[in-house]
């Protein structure tokens, strides 16, 4: 797979024995979970080839930011290993440090037309850290493959 293919500036990738992981900058937090979510699905497909088809709701409540991070994440990897979808495009509408409700759009799996570059077995706590910075927010998630 080769991760430097069409990478936006505000994603890069680390390197973590037997696991990967990315890093993630957005101005603010919504911006940096829908990036976040992005970030997964350059690990598992070809983002250009995934079409805005459907759209599905996500409505999630956790403790703090890290732990919503990782439902928000595992829900959508969740979905893609389940219900065989892929998605593309991910917009937060609502969200505290404590609660997301997102929509995001995609299409379910075409094997004629989607390469599966890898699976995502879970996203994990290791490691994990969103924090604030003068510039905006930043985030970093590693996950088991």
């Amino acid at each position: 797979m080769d991760l430097l293919r069409k990478k936006p500036v505000w994603l890069n990738f680390l390197d973590h024995t037997g696991d990967a992981g990315i890093f993630v900058r957005a101005p603010d937090l919504k911006e940096l979970f829908a990036r976040a979510a992005w970030g997964m699905f350059y690990f598992i497909t070809d983002m250009d080839a995934v079409r805005l088809v459907d759209a599905e709701y996500v409505d999630l409540e956790a403790t703090d930011l890290s732990a919503l991070m990782l439902r928000w994440l595992s829900e959508l990897n969740y979905r893609h290993v389940s219900e065989h979808r892929l998605f593309r495009q991910f917009e937060v509408i609502r969200m505290d440090e404590e609660s997301l409700v997102a929509v995001v759009r995609g299409e379910k799996l075409d094997p004629a037309r989607h390469e599966i570059f890898t699976e995502i077995k879970a996203v994990t706590f290791h490691a994990m850290r969103i924090e604030r910075t003068d510039r905006g927010w930043e985030a970093q998630i590693i996950f088991d493959l």
